[in-house]
């Protein structure tokens, strides 16, 4: 079927719709629809079974000028226009290039953006043009999204989106604001690309700035988190791993609301990556509870000292020895006291889930206890052998007075 005679079919329908009385819907309401044809300039779509809608194709076209949909897909857009003879509805992001005064306060109240053609710059804001004679003036502080910095005089000439914020003097004096306009694109993008996000699903994004505490990444109008720890294996990688601007495929762990109501995406770039293969433990370096090893610091903490044990590599063999338990005065400068590569002899109290502690205290401790049996065993053994002599000695006087 030709595009005029799918064009003439719809409108056909549309008013066959009006005729049966089925639901009505209204300028200003959001609406999911399923694409059933698109001609060159214009989408048709299906709002249900009964209700039928259009919208021309430039509307959702991409930045780069790409069309991303195809037949069959569900779309949201919102109601524009109802056409009040046939019923057939136009929906769309705008009004598009009004010049009517009544679909300018028919946009202002369903919340709708139109079209403005910027024409000049003013000590206030800019100038735009919305056809047929209309004017209307866009405030400094509406121009861009809050923080934002923009150039004035090279909008003029562009054409833009703009939200009506007032309609004074029967038209001679309409305020615009463009910033609304990008913050519900945004907010829409935001709601779009929410809803293709799971749990388990990876999903491609562009690193938007790095912490210490981790990664945030743009995935689309929303932003997820990196954790410092789900962007390697080893710890203390974030800034050498990952950078801004960066683009990078990572798996959703989590979307859940805060208290605040706002919806926190947690993200793993580790969950992507192969782990690294363990080195086999060399002979001696037993990391069981109750062992006693060496090891070298390798990180000072106001909480304690890292150290590498002996004969270990990587993050298996790095434990931490709480202030607590580094059998130091209270208050000393851990800094000082355990400048990094000293050696320590320690206790490991805990070895499991990745972590690693252990003990200077319980390692010399454990270390006189075993001093004190040791010459506890040596004394008795001691007084065995002397108790034994005398008996002998005894045994040898007693033959000599026979």
């Amino acid at each position: 079927m030709g595009d005029d005679s799918f064009a003439a079919l719809f409108a056909a329908q549309s008013a066959e719709a009006q005729q049966q009385g089925h639901r009505k819907v209204h300028v200003g309401e959001m609406l999911q629809a399923i694409v059933v044809q698109i001609d060159k300039e214009t989408i048709f779509v299906d709002l249900d079974a009964k209700h039928q809608a259009m919208l021309d194709v430039i509307e959702m076209r991409s930045p780069d000028g790409s069309l991303d949909i195809k037949v069959g897909d569900t779309i949201r857009a919102r109601v524009v226009s109802v056409d009040a003879d046939t019923g057939a509805v136009r929906l769309g992001r705008s009004f598009g290039k009004t010049g009517d005064i009544t679909q300018i306060e028919q946009a202002k109240n369903a919340g709708v953006a139109i079209e403005g053609k910027v024409t000049g710059v003013n000590k206030g804001g800019i100038e735009v043009e919305l056809g047929r004679g209309l004017r209307g003036f866009c405030p400094t502080s509406q121009i861009a999204q809050r923080g934002a910095s923009v150039d004035v005089n090279a909008l003029i000439g562009q054409v833009f989106l703009f939200h009506v914020t007032e309609i004074k003097d029967g038209g001679r004096n309409i305020v615009l604001s463009r910033r609304k306009s990008l913050e519900a694109d945004a907010r829409e993008g935001r709601e779009a690309t929410l809803r293709t996000l799971e749990v388990g699903k990876v999903v491609r994004g562009t690193v938007s700035a790095v912490r210490d505490f981790g990664a945030f990444v743009d995935l689309g109008g929303i932003e997820g988190l990196i954790p410092a720890s789900e962007i390697a294996h080893e710890r203390g990688t974030v800034a050498s791993q990952i950078t801004p601007g960066e683009s990078v495929d990572v798996q959703v762990l989590e979307i859940k609301d805060d208290d605040k109501g706002q919806t926190r995406i947690t993200l793993s770039l580790k969950a992507l990556l192969a782990a690294p293969e363990k080195p086999a433990p060399k002979p001696g370096t037993a990391l069981d509870i109750g062992a006693i090893v060496q090891g070298r610091v390798v990180r000072i903490e106001s909480y304690g000292v890292f150290i590498q044990v002996n004969g270990t590599e990587g993050r298996e063999g790095r434990g931490l020895i709480p202030s607590a338990e580094l059998d130091a005065p209270r208050g000393a400068d851990l800094r000082k006291a355990f400048p990094e590569n000293t050696v320590l002899t320690a206790k490991i109290l805990e070895n499991g889930g990745g972590r690693l502690k252990l003990s200077v205290r319980g390692a010399r401790e454990a270390l006189e206890r075993a001093d004190f049996e040791a010459h506890k065993d040596k004394a008795a053994a001691t007084a065995s052998l002397g108790t034994f002599g005398d008996l002998l000695k005894k045994r040898v006087g007693s033959r000599g007075r026979r």
